[in-house]
């Protein structure tokens, strides 16, 4: 498998790797205690790394260095990229192979805060995607169906869908708790990690590499070097994959418990004065319905803290974990979530957040201040386009066409504000002329402003069980919803399967907003859908 033939081309090296992923992903499926050897075999195959590189390749993030000071140009234009992968692969193969410390970089969040990331080395990135590649399809099948988090094929809008479908009729979950995991990712605990990944992973030398990259510290912004004894470094590639294996063991305490309320039925729950719940987790936040009291929902809150205390030695984090009632209206990754009276039924409606619409404005009032009038308008455009586009892509399934409307209406005030500082001296008659074409319109050099009116606002169909896995063999998903072929007998091929995965959006953004729009989100909010 790893002899000295040359580096194989791009298709050749897709096709291995996907045959691959497949295998791994049909044995874990048939045999859920399934342990492999010998993988770091297939991680340093050069069919692998080839696909690593190019994922990271087609990342903005490759022209970011490391602490090694090496991008994808300075690989490209140096060495080149089959001798900087052989080397790679040749460390891995001697088991001489040591990552290198990450790179601080402080981001601040909306709190005032700083966010703490880590900047890998390029070396250390392509083989953490390469050994995402082979761990995802082996993991994958033990992951819970309501874990939305950094999943393949799998986003925000299908966590969101799914708390609808729980609130709407016949659902009626009319409490919801609100978790937050205080400093998920730094409170990461390794032991305990190392024991979860050795129940499918055998392989020993895999095992120790993966070690090696929680343990390989950070070089602060002012060049001091730090250890890392506990958590996953944000911004590994590698690390939201761990952290779900971590949080899998919440995952499996929830869907046992839902289990055993499916054994007996809800309604007779129900009868008895005992709730159901379920919880939908993206990531470190979480939500978990009630359909029970307010009482019931604060021990069941209790009971998640104690084994998140107990089994993986972590915090709810006091001030974000709350208990609401879906009447008031809740948020979650970025949308304000309500039930609302609709035709003699109450239905679940979503919004953008007010937090995630004041984070908008502020970005949209950071690129139109006056220090900002040294640019042309044609600029100026295309940096706003980028995130209104972002923005609206992103909340085009909410019930969001007034905000729309407001975003609009601000958006080009701020920039007629802007003309007026860039040009103190002229009329407006004349900037209506220079920057708008005579009419309402902004466009410079081609470019014209981005409008979020024009973003059709739909209903996103719930998916259910319907999510195609990048992985699953063609008689698994032949007819799975959307991806349903017309000839059953006609085979899937490779560009054929890449071309159907992209026909499902992705989360262009992670903004966390919400508006004050009433539209009409669709006669049955939580009808399912292909």
């Amino acid at each position: 498998m790893n002899s000295d033939k040359p580096w194989p081309g791009l298709d050749e090296a897709a096709s291995w790797v996907l045959r691959i992923q497949q295998k791994l992903h049909r044995w874990s499926k048939e045999d859920e205690d399934r342990r492999y050897d010998d993988l770091l075999n297939l991680v340093y195959d050069r069919h692998t790394l080839r696909i690593a590189w190019e994922r990271i390749r087609q990342n903005r993030g490759s022209r970011t260095a490391g602490v090694d000071g090496q991008t994808r140009r300075s690989i490209e234009q140096g060495t080149g990229v089959e001798a900087f992968l052989e080397a790679i692969r040749d460390a891995l193969k001697r088991r001489v192979y040591r990552p290198l410390p990450t790179r601080e970089r402080l981001i601040p969040k909306a709190n005032g805060k700083m966010r703490r990331l880590g900047i890998p080395a390029l070396q250390d990135r392509v083989v953490q995607m390469a050994f995402k590649l082979i761990l995802e399809p082996i993991f994958e099948v033990d992951f819970s169906p309501t874990s939305y988090g950094y999943r393949p094929a799998r986003r925000a809008q299908d966590a969101i869908a799914q708390i609808v479908q729980f609130i709407n009729p016949p659902g009626g979950y009319n409490h919801v708790v609100e978790g937050d995991i205080e400093a998920c990712f730094d409170n990461v605990h390794h032991g305990i990690l190392m024991r979860q990944l050795r129940c499918r992973i055998a392989d020993r030398r895999m095992l120790r590499v993966i070690r090696s990259f929680l343990v390989a510290g950070i070089v602060t912004e002012n060049g001091r070097f730090e250890s890392t004894l506990t958590g996953t470094p944000q911004g590994g590639i590698l690390s939201p994959l761990l952290a779900n294996i971590y949080l899998s063991v919440l995952d499996r305490h929830m869907e046992a418990s839902w289990r055993e309320q499916q054994r007996i039925r809800g309604s007779t729950l129900h009868r008895r004065g005992l709730p159901t719940y379920r919880m939908i987790r993206y990531a470190d936040d979480f939500v978990i319905m009630v359909r029970g009291t307010y009482q019931q929902a604060e021990a069941i809150r209790d009971e998640v803290a104690t084994l998140l205390r107990d089994e993986l030695e972590m915090k709810l984090s006091d001030s974000k974990t709350l208990i609401t009632h879906v009447d008031r209206g809740f948020d979650f990754l970025g949308h304000h979530i309500r039930r609302w009276p609709y035709r003699n039924k109450l239905v679940g409606w979503t919004y953008p957040s007010k937090k995630s619409l004041a984070e908008l404005k502020r970005k949209v009032k950071s690129l139109t201040r006056r220090q900002t009038t040294s640019l042309s308008l044609d600029q100026l455009l295309s940096a706003l386009n980028r995130v209104l586009r972002g923005w609206a892509m992103y909340f085009r399934f909410d019930a969001s066409k007034n905000t729309f409307n407001y975003v609009d209406h601000y958006v080009w005030w701020r920039l007629h504000r802007w003309t007026r500082k860039k040009h103190p001296g002229r009329r407006i008659r004349w900037l209506k002329r220079q920057y708008r074409g005579g009419g309402w319109r902004f466009q410079h050099q081609g470019i014209e402003l981005f409008r979020l009116t024009t973003v059709p606002v739909q209903r996103y169909r719930y998916r259910g069980a319907k999510i195609l896995l990048p992985w699953m063999m063609p008689e698994e998903f032949g007819t799975v919803g959307r991806f349903a072929r017309s000839d059953p007998a006609e085979p899937y091929t490779l560009s054929t399967l890449q071309q159907a995965l992209t026909l499902a959006p992705s989360d262009l953004v992670e903004s966390r907003m919400r508006g004050n729009a009433h539209v009409r989100f669709g006669e049955r909010l939580g009808e399912s859908g292909s």
